[in-house]
């Protein structure tokens, strides 16, 4: 008896709607609300309101559908067009009505000027997407196209979610249709990925990859200067998001190697975050590209010398690399290093090749995926130089540029990051300026993992050229960048940190002789480096006196005579530091310490085991040697008034080349 009642007062209202007074319409129309919000819950009820609408009543043939639902879209009563809209959403609409209510919908979009209705409008074309058959939304694509641009203008976030939605839905509906069209969707979707809302960002970055995958690759292109920014977001589920899009574009579009050189650095950078899921999501997206990437290419290995001309990478480099010696990868942050921790050799050979190193994927990236950073590093390091001053203004992005550049160095090991080691140089001297805690401690990890990595025969002579530019470039104006020198004594200091803690390594003499000779040129410049060199030489001194042996050892008789140039040449700057009263007599402990961890002697010591060879030297100089360099007078009076035993007659010798001036 219900049912038959419903069916009754439906039938009549939808009957009489259209030639009632403005006042009884709404009246109508809220009984038509009230049943259609009683169908929900009910499938007999839907099952007859769709009976009642698609039956041929009328003499002329028409359906209720036809004369009264879709003639309520044009209603000038608001309450009218939501009402037909929201029958819309609820009803079965069958495959051969969809033309004619698309056509409708176009025109209404562009009518309506109620938010609502707007979103109601592409929520219906959204289910007209998801039942109609690919045939039939193929045709009406263009008509669907022109209705989300109309859309995507709205300022609504829930306009633009859906909107976003659509282009997804339709992507994955006719993927070589909407392709035609993309180019019309693509700046409004990257307008959205700055949108405060975090659910438009993330749809509208959905929505570009699908339209990616239906074959617009050159969107990737066009959203190189968003992906830094997406990876910065302060959501980490859009983050995340980004990464799966990478992974998809990176494994379904064969030609996007193409775009390695910046998609790549995301994901490297993403691997070491310290929020896990994103963590987990970059090594899961980074083991997959790098897997897919090798399937494909099966037959081309990598070290194949046949391969030289191939410009994916440098297989020289390949070929000399030794990955279980250099691995580095992820762990918790339980020291200074932070994110890796090196793998002994036997750990690594018992892995097959593409095999993780750890048992869990999810927490380590493969051996193919470093071989893979390792084939593209030259050019992804060659983009990364070249872009570096882009953006620079955003401080999360010079954080991100610092975090990748530490986990590129820490994934590459030593000889590959050899060869761009000057660029990294640069890179830290420019970071060094930058106020942020933050980004200052990145910097100083990379720069730590340098002196892990990176023999001192390669830093240590750079660094040293670096100061010699600072010293040659003043010289005809005395004047020397300052600033820019203490930062190149700050890098110096923090790589000897991170070389004297690897148990492995030590200071050879070569890199202290290169460095004391460089120091004593400062000290001629400006003094006012003294207490920056003792401040250099105590910090080295105590990590040193954890080694076993002194820098300059004296009980090796192979190299007597460069050990005894060495020793010298130490002694002259401990002298020059102490005569431009860089320690006062309170600080003897300290440069006692100084002398003792380099030398194994205390100052004095030292003093009396070189006193007289510094003397012999001073004495074989000539008279414009002595006047020009004031120097040797100093170290050659010090030393008369250091040390008792000092040779009286060179000391005259001295004198009288100077008297007779």
């Amino acid at each position: 008896m219900e049912l038959k009642e419903f069916k009754k007062s439906i039938k009549s209202d939808l009957c009489n709607i259209q030639n009632q007074s403005p006042f009884a319409k709404k009246k109508t129309l809220d009984r038509l609300n009230q049943a259609l919000e009683s169908c929900k819950d009910n499938s007999t009820k839907l099952d007859s309101l769709n009976e009642i609408l698609f039956s041929n009543e009328n003499e002329n043939g028409t359906t209720l559908y036809d004369s009264v639902l879709l003639n309520l879209l044009s209603d000038s009563l608001e309450r009218a067009r939501t009402t037909s809209l929201t029958y819309l959403l609820e009803i079965k609409l069958t495959e051969n009505l969809i033309n004619k209510l698309i056509y409708q919908l176009e025109v209404l979009i562009n009518n309506e000027q109620v938010e609502e209705l707007r979103y109601l409008i592409c929520k219906l074309i959204l289910k007209i997407i998801e039942i109609g058959s690919v045939n039939s939304i193929s045709m009406n694509t263009e008509k669907i196209i022109k209705i989300i641009k109309v859309s995507l203008s709205d300022n609504s976030p829930d306009q633009k979610e859906i909107c976003s939605k659509l282009i997804q839905r339709l992507s994955d509906k006719v993927p070589n249709r909407i392709i035609y069209f993309s180019s019309e969707l693509i700046h409004q979707l990257i307008g959205n990925l700055g949108n405060r809302q975090q659910r438009v960002r993330m749809e509208s970055l959905q929505a570009l990859s699908s339209l990616a995958l239906s074959g617009s690759i050159k969107i990737i292109n066009t959203l190189e200067p968003m992906v830094m920014v997406l990876a910065t977001d302060n959501s980490p589920q859009i983050r995340i998001r980004l990464l799966q899009s990478i992974e998809q574009w990176c494994t379904k579009i064969p030609t996007t190697q193409q775009y390695f050189e910046f998609l790549l650095p995301v994901i490297i950078e993403l691997s070491i975050s310290d929020i896990k899921p994103i963590r987990n999501q970059a090594i899961i997206t980074l083991n997959s590209i790098s897997s897919n990437y090798y399937k494909e290419r099966e037959n081309e290995l990598i070290n194949n010398n046949n391969n030289n001309n191939n410009n994916d990478g440098d297989n020289e480099t390949l070929k000399n690399f030794n990955i279980s010696q250099s691995i580095l990868i992820k762990k918790q942050f339980e020291n200074k290093l932070n994110y890796f921790r090196l793998i002994d050799q036997d750990e690594v050979s018992e892995k097959k090749e593409g095999e993780s190193i750890n048992d869990d994927d999810n927490n380590i990236i493969s051996l193919k995926s470093r071989q893979l950073i390792l084939q593209y590093s030259q050019q992804i390091m060659k983009r990364f130089y070249r872009c570096f001053h882009e953006q620079e203004l955003e401080q999360n992005i010079r954080d991100f540029k610092q975090t990748f550049l530490l986990a590129f160095i820490g994934y590459l090991g030593s000889l590959p990051s050899i060869r761009f080691i000057d660029a990294i140089i640069e890179i830290i001297t420019i970071r060094k300026v930058d106020h942020f805690d933050q980004i200052e401690k990145k910097n100083n990890e990379i720069i730590y993992i340098l002196g892990l990595l990176i023999d001192q025969s390669v830093f240590v002579p750079r660094i040293i050229e670096k100061f010699k530019e600072q010293l040659s470039d003043s010289s005809s104006s005395s004047i020397i960048d300052i600033p820019l020198l203490q930062i190149q004594f700050s890098i110096l200091k923090q790589y000897f940190i991170g070389l004297l803690n690897n148990p492995d390594k030590q200071i050879n003499s070569d890199s202290i002789t290169l460095i004391i000779q460089q120091f004593k040129l400062i000290l001629f410049k400006e003094n006012s480096f003294t207490p920056i060199i003792i401040d250099f030489l105590l910090t080295i001194s105590k990590l040193i006196l954890k080694k076993t042996n002194p820098i300059i050892n004296q009980d090796n008789n192979n190299n007597n005579n460069n050990n005894n140039n060495t020793i010298n040449e130490f002694s002259k700057l401990l002298i020059l530091l102490d005569i431009n009263n860089g320690l006062t007599t309170t600080d003897n402990q300290s440069f006692n310490q100084i002398s003792n961890s380099f030398t194994s002697l205390d100052y004095q010591l030292l003093l009396e085991k070189t006193g007289d060879s510094l003397i012999d030297e001073i004495v074989n100089k000539d008279k414009n040697q002595l006047i020009k360099q004031k120097s040797h007078l100093l170290i050659s009076n010090y030393l008369c008034s250091k040390l008792s035993n000092i040779k009286k007659d060179k000391i005259q010798i001295i004198n009288e080349k100077i008297k007779n001036e």
